[in-house]
């Protein structure tokens, strides 16, 4: 169980991050927001030392430098993986995509884009249970 005081947005697309931030604004209980264009500024951050970690990370697939995979990968050989909750949040539907990654335990639900309250429910729902 965590609690969601901060929420990490990982995704390069510029207009679905802001009507993201503003979906999450109006549905609350995300916490604050942070927005990141690629992986590694939030890697960096989530590793910083006493950083303050975010209980909710959205994930996009497909970025440019740091891919979602890239930052799972990453993410899973690190110490502070088990204390989040990681929901991948692409456009793709891709079977594989779905497959892998249930191979990544922090990952907590594959969501396909367009984002709707009810997918934000679910986040919310297995954000607190874990």
């Amino acid at each position: 169980m965590c609690d969601i005081k901060k929420t990490y947005i990982i995704d390069d697309d510029n207009i679905f991050t802001f009507v993201l931030k503003k979906l999450l604004d109006k549905h609350q209980g995300f916490g604050s927001v942070v927005d990141f264009k690629d992986g590694n500024e939030a890697l960096n951050l989530l590793f910083a030392k006493n950083a303050e970690l975010p209980c909710i990370i959205l994930l996009d697939l497909n970025m440019p430098l740091l891919d979602g995979w890239q930052f799972l990968d990453e993410l899973q050989a690190s110490e502070v993986w088990e204390q989040l909750n990681v929901f991948i949040l692409t456009s793709s539907i891709d079977y594989h995509d779905i497959e892998k990654s249930k191979q990544y335990s922090v990952v907590k639900d594959f969501i396909s884009k367009p984002i709707d309250h009810s997918k934000l429910d679910v986040i919310l729902e297995k954000s607190v249970i874990t």
